[in-house]
């Protein structure tokens, strides 16, 4: 591999951990700017819900047009966006700005996420080590998510909720350095196709193993994020601090990231189909046992919880690199749809999770949403999927 291509790489992974770091810094912040401004659980579950969802569905369409771009426009502007916007969401004085800048820093989120994906693949020219590369950049990107919460409480708690302003200043300059480090995008891989965006994505979702697959990610965005999401609200009514909150999180995230770059090693040994079904079918046992010893050793469901972010995110770079492998003439469309339009979807588990929490508890949410994931484990993985994996496995 040329000198270049591996900087790009290095540079593209880098402008990952920035971009999911801004994605998660108001995880352990929500309590905050729900008492801050007087809203609901179920309100501000709908605003968060409503922005993944905004985001998350137009990066298939940005893929689509990203596949045809010489430019790294979706690159530079998309971290831009989401290092000014995300900070303004925490200082906002009303939930109108909330929504506002929360939206608009999550489509910058997703203006980065499928053309960065996309040239992962460009610049490591479909090499046997594909599944490394994009392990390392989807851990980097899941570590940075990590991060993000405990810097964020932890400059809170010290400095007020103005100082997250100047969490701007990184991603900013990580975008003018990715933007020279990454080299122009080869002509040669600039998708040529007159077909529409609409025929293309049809096509795509005719195949019954990319929608096999779609809705693992599907299942998987709505488990993390719901855990993500809600895990604080828990952790704070059994008496953790801020700082506590967010240091969970992010070892939760941390260890996820982790898993994310050991599961091309994993798929190696146990298979692609296994690698997925040791993930889904862990989550439930583990979340029981760590709601079961909460109010009894909060520390040890604490230790529970971080292990738990380790089988949720195990099989997400297996299942990309499946599907780029699939639908290998259009990258950047499907990168959107199983990292963004996923996810989207994943977020919509939100809103009807929000109301289950505020009248039956939060720690149902995390009940239905590891049950979810257990019969998807079961359920979720057809025979011509099994039989793909079996291929990959024998080339």
């Amino acid at each position: 591999m040329k000198s270049a291509d591996k900087k790009a790489l290095i540079g593209l992974s880098t402008g990952h951990f920035m971009v999911d770091w801004y994605a998660s810094i108001l995880v352990p912040l929500y309590p905050l700017i729900t008492a801050k401004l007087g809203i609901s659980l179920s309100f501000i579950s709908t605003i968060i819900a409503f922005g993944h969802m905004l985001s998350s569905m137009l990066q298939p369409l940005f893929g689509y047009i990203s596949d045809k771009l010489k430019h790294r426009t979706f690159m530079f502007w998309g971290l831009v966006m989401a290092s000014v916007f995300i900070p303004l969401t925490v200082v906002s004085d009303s939930a109108k700005f909330l929504t506002l800048f929360l939206i608009c820093g999550m489509c910058g989120n997703a203006f980065y996420h499928p053309q960065v994906t996309c040239l992962v693949n460009t610049f490591s020219y479909n090499n046997p080590k594909l599944g490394k590369y994009m392990g390392i950049f989807l851990g980097l990107g899941t570590i940075g998510y990590a991060i993000g919460p405990l810097c964020s409480s932890s400059t809170v708690a010290a400095f007020g909720e103005n100082s997250i302003l100047f969490f701007s200043i990184p991603g900013i300059l990580t975008a003018l350095l990715i933007y020279f480090l990454v080299p122009k995008i080869p002509a040669d891989t600039v998708c040529e196709t007159k077909e529409s965006f609409f025929a293309i994505t049809k096509e795509i979702l005719s195949s019954k193993v990319i929608l096999s697959l779609v809705l693992i990610a599907v299942v998987k965005s709505g488990v993390s994020i719901s855990f993500g999401t809600y895990m604080p609200f828990l952790l704070e009514q059994n008496g953790f601090s801020l700082n506590q909150t967010g240091l969970i999180v992010t070892l939760f995230f941390t260890i996820s990231g982790i898993a994310t770059m050991i599961s091309p090693k994993l798929e190696e040994k146990i298979g692609g189909a296994n690698v997925i079904r040791l993930s889904f079918l862990s989550i439930l046992p583990l979340t029981l046992l760590t709601l079961y010893v909460l109010d009894k050793i909060p520390y040890l469901a604490a230790l529970l919880f971080i292990i738990t972010g380790f089988f949720i995110l195990l099989s997400v770079s297996v299942t990309l690199v499946s599907a780029q492998k699939l639908v290998s003439r259009n990258k950047g469309v499907i990168s959107g749809i199983m990292q963004g339009f996923s996810w989207g979807l994943g977020a919509l588990f939100l809103a009807p999770m929000g109301f289950v929490g505020q009248y039956l508890g939060v720690d149902k949410i995390l009940i239905i949403m590891s049950s979810i994931a257990f019969l998807t484990g079961i359920f979720g993985i057809p025979k011509e999927l099994k039989e793909i994996f079996e291929s990959e496995a024998k080339a």
